[in-house]
């Protein structure tokens, strides 16, 4: 039949082309579809530009920090425009990179929207296509909440191409993208508030080193409101009234922009999954533990259209290979994200891997908790770092590490070794143990892992 293919992969970005990629070279027939442009969330509108506006913040948070090393820097400040001319160079080139890649092994491409018109069938561009097995990797879409007024905030893909810089902001969330751009924003001397309904700010992460990155972030002059209910969103004549409630006060901010930071959404928009018999809940598509639709076994999904697991690239391309895997073969597997780290970008940054202390006690599990205020330690010192805790839980019988969690200087570098180790079965002693490059912050880890007494 015309127009049919083994497999059918909707979505170009880090899901959908390692799933291509791999049916691919099993020797299987690939479509893939692209609404938008080849390349996804990350690099052209997430963690890559996002970088981009976090690494200059770095620089010039260390220009703040100047005197503390004996250097006097004098009228820095931050070129916005230059920045975004800067941002757009770097991801300008990536669709095409994308695209050429997967033609050159034979997948055939379409940038268009797909729908689906059966269980094995498609309409996109205009023509209809059919596939024997499906792979869903439409990624994710801003959340928006029902506030009256809520059009009226920018969201994170519309604020990595803002125009100017504003002169006060108020961010309706306190999630990764709140925080991190909270801190890209004090750095060019920017007012800022963070409202989040929810009474805990990032709770993914540990709440005690969480409690030290929220003052941190107070001290440089931000305002952070957890349990705070937004009431409307207004225009006025300096820019917007957001009215909101926290405890039992009415209150009303002035912003020069409101930015959504809510949060992101699994992305099924138009795909018509009735259509192809594909069920779904409150949460987005239900599945199984294989990534397959559990009322069309032809479907899979991976990547942020996954609506239970962690919104984080290298996890979409994890989902993506384990889709293909599921789909060329009999042989099905299931992912395991006990061992993946994850970070907040913020200045310090913020990560973790494995159990908080909370999951870890619900599990009934014995564990020590060796809990370290690395201000003290050379490195820190050395580099005026002004908010550096780690957290490790330590197995008591095993002595094998349960989680990690590091708020500091190269947290995000550091946890790695931390998730490897887990992985691997290596002990709070092996680390003990081991010698590290000195002086460097990974030669702090074990301090980090020894238990006091």
């Amino acid at each position: 039949m015309e127009n049919t293919y083994d497999v059918i992969v909707l979505g170009g970005g880090p899901a959908g082309r390692p799933a291509a990629i791999i049916s691919r070279r099993s020797g299987a027939s690939v479509l893939i579809v692209e609404a938008e442009m080849f390349g996804g969330t990350c690099p052209l509108k997430g963690c890559i530009p996002k970088k981009v506006l976090l690494a200059s913040a770095e620089i010039m948070e260390n220009i703040r920090r100047s005197p503390g090393h004996r250097i006097t820097v004098q009228n820095a400040h931050l070129d916005w425009d230059g920045l975004i001319d800067l941002k757009k160079a770097i991801i300008a080139p990536v669709p095409k990179e994308h695209e050429e890649r997967l033609e050159k092994l034979g997948i055939h491409i379409l940038s268009a929207r797909a729908r689906f018109t059966g269980r094995h069938s498609i309409e996109a561009g205009g023509r209809e296509y059919h596939g024997k097995k499906f792979v869903i990797a439409t990624g994710s879409r801003p959340r928006t909440l029902p506030i009256p007024g809520f059009e009226n905030t920018l969201t994170s893909d519309e604020l990595l191409e803002l125009g100017r810089l504003p002169s006060s902001v108020v961010f309706i969330g306190s999630g990764p993208i709140g925080m991190e751009f909270t801190h890209v924003f004090l750095r060019a001397g920017i007012q800022v508030m963070v409202l989040d309904a929810a009474k805990r700010i990032l709770p993914a992460f540990d709440e005690e080193l969480v409690k030290e990155l929220v003052e941190h972030t107070q001290s440089l002059g931000a305002k952070v409101i957890p349990g705070a209910d937004v009431d409307s969103i207004t225009r006025s004549s300096s820019g917007f009234d957001v009215a909101y409630r926290a405890g039992d006060e009415s209150r009303v901010a002035e912003a020069d922009i409101v930015i959504n930071s809510a949060g992101r959404t699994a992305n099924y928009e138009g795909l018509d999954l009735a259509s192809a018999g594909i069920e779904t809940d409150a949460k987005g598509i239900v599945l199984d533990k294989y990534l397959r639709s559990v009322s069309n076994q032809d479907v899979f999904v991976a990547g942020d259209a996954v609506p239970s697991s962690p919104q984080l690239s290298p996890v979409a391309t994890y989902e993506g290979r384990i889709a293909a895997h599921n789909v060329i073969s009999s042989d099905l597997i299931a992912p395991d994200y006990r061992f993946i780290p994850y970070a907040v970008y913020t200045i310090p940054p913020l990560a973790g891997v494995g159990l908080t202390e909370e999951q870890a006690s619900a599990r009934g599990l014995k564990f020590k908790t060796a809990l370290r205020n690395l201000k003290s330690l050379k490195m820190t010192r050395i580099y005026t770092e002004p908010a550096a805790f780690s957290k490790v839980l330590i197995e008591e019988e095993t002595d094998r590490i349960l989680g990690a969690h590091i708020l500091g200087h190269d947290a995000h570098e550091i946890i790695n070794i931390f998730g490897l180790a887990m992985k691997h079965g290596i002990t709070s002693r092996d680390l003990r143990e081991f010698l590290f490059a000195f002086p460097t912050f990974a030669s702090d880890i074990p301090d980090m892992v020894a238990l006091k007494g």
